[in-house]
């Protein structure tokens, strides 16, 4: 299977945000975000915390993505909701094709009225790339900056380029390589 693998490059340069970094404790990012994330035409949430932080406002995120871990330790957040659950393999530092298809596929569920949440065995740090990728635009991909807040992604066709050229410097890996 093919998948693709992040340089120690790209590494340093995702510590920044891909998007607006709304600092604080929690809840308060998610409460001065919260009408953009309302207005959102999809909302797509990518961590435990951040998905759990928005249910709590009474959102329901289009698609979710988590993965039971938080700061690298295990973590079970409160994410009971009637969505179509989807689980694949994605390990550390990584994007897979199975990521990439769960994503994809949530997208045309969700374009169907249907919430979608993938449950990544393994690592979902860098879903929030593919999810701009795959969302429609006008949709806001949110996720967690460590320490600091939250980021919230306003899906532009310049966005959904940046994150293209992020993914064409990943390496590109055969299984079997």
């Amino acid at each position: 299977m093919m998948y693709f693998r992040l340089t120690s490059d790209l590494r340093k340069l995702l510590k920044e945000p891909l998007g607006r970094l709304e600092r604080g404790e929690i809840p308060e990012p998610y409460l001065r975000a919260r009408g953009e994330l309302e207005r959102a035409g999809y909302l797509i949430t990518v961590g435990d915390v951040v998905t759990e932080n928005v249910l709590k406002l009474g959102l329901k995120p289009a698609v979710a993505i988590y993965d039971h871990r938080t700061h690298r330790r295990e973590y079970d957040p409160d994410i009971t909701d009637s969505a179509v659950v989807m689980t694949v393999q994605n390990p550390p530092g990584t994007i897979t094709k199975a990521l990439l298809n769960a994503i994809r596929k949530g997208f045309l569920l969700a374009k169907r009225g249907r919430r979608v949440y993938i449950k990544v065995n393994g690592e979902e740090d860098l879903a929030a790339i593919p999810a701009v990728l795959y969302a429609p635009e006008g949709s806001v991909v949110v996720y967690g900056q460590p320490n600091e807040g939250v980021v919230l992604i306003k899906v532009t066709s310049e966005c959904k380029l940046k994150c293209g050229k992020l993914m064409s410097k990943m390496e590109v890996i055969q299984d079997g390589d």
